[in-house]
């Protein structure tokens, strides 16, 4: 095994999944704690199942002859809990039909020993980085969301984005302008006390509330009155 980088990694909790107890706790474990991993080692499956229960990592390291379960299977039983956390499988197979076996399984990359350790720690921070841009870090926001007062957005990379305060401000404007929103199906809804007269189909494809009452804020448009709404808008002027 050769020397890791020297540029730190991202801190990523990484779970190494080895029996080998002198090759887990005096060279990988070592090497990928120094190398800025939070590395946390394991001689099983059902110990990385246990305190995977408690709490999840981003990375997987594995062995794929374990005691009680193949690496591949347990990388398998993984991906189907869901989340994009990144696996690495390493074995002393690296025939095709066994490389082919464990990215089917769902592994992001499959080792031939002996391992190399820069090759390996540069494929975990390679995994790393697509796992902290994604937003999908063990414990952290797994999607978009709005942010309080629903004026931004909360991206899965924790940043957010907030609307433009004219934006805000006018659809602040048209909320409050009709106080009753019409019915978007059907001719029986009212707003502003009028009765909606769009057709059907005008009225499936508009979302905005304000549009029946023939009263627009600054910046919309208003619909087309019939002659005699505008006969006795001039009366009731008059």
């Amino acid at each position: 095994m050769t020397g890791t980088p020297d540029a730190p990694a991202p801190s990523l909790r990484l779970a190494v999944v080895e029996d080998d107890a002198e090759l887990r706790e005096r060279i990988l474990l070592p090497a990928l704690q120094a190398s800025g991993f939070e590395a946390r080692g394991f001689r099983s499956a059902l110990e990385l199942y246990r305190q995977w229960t408690r709490a999840p990592f981003d990375l997987v390291l594995l062995d794929v002859g374990l005691p009680d379960e193949d690496g591949v299977e347990i990388a398998r039983h993984l991906r189907a809990l869901g989340g994009r956390m990144g696996i690495v499988i390493y074995s002393a197979h690296g025939r095709g039909v066994d490389r082919l076996r464990g990215l089917r399984a769902g592994v992001d990359a499959y080792l031939v020993k002996p391992l190399a350790m820069d090759e390996l720690v540069q494929t975990l921070r390679n995994l790393g980085r697509r796992v902290a841009g994604d937003g999908t870090r063990a414990g952290g926001r797994s999607g978009w969301s709005l942010a309080q007062g629903g004026w931004g957005l909360h991206t899965p990379a924790g940043t957010t984005i907030s609307w433009p305060c004219g934006l805000c401000d006018r659809a602040t404007a048209a909320a409050a302008w009709c106080p009753a929103p019409a019915t978007p199906h059907g001719g029986s809804g009212r707003c502003g006390g009028r009765p909606d007269r769009r057709s059907p189909g005008l009225r499936a494809r508009t979302s905005t509330p304000f549009v029946a009452c023939g009263r627009s804020p600054r910046g919309t448009a208003k619909t087309r009155e019939s002659p005699r709404e505008s006969r006795d808008r001039t009366l009731t002027r008059q």
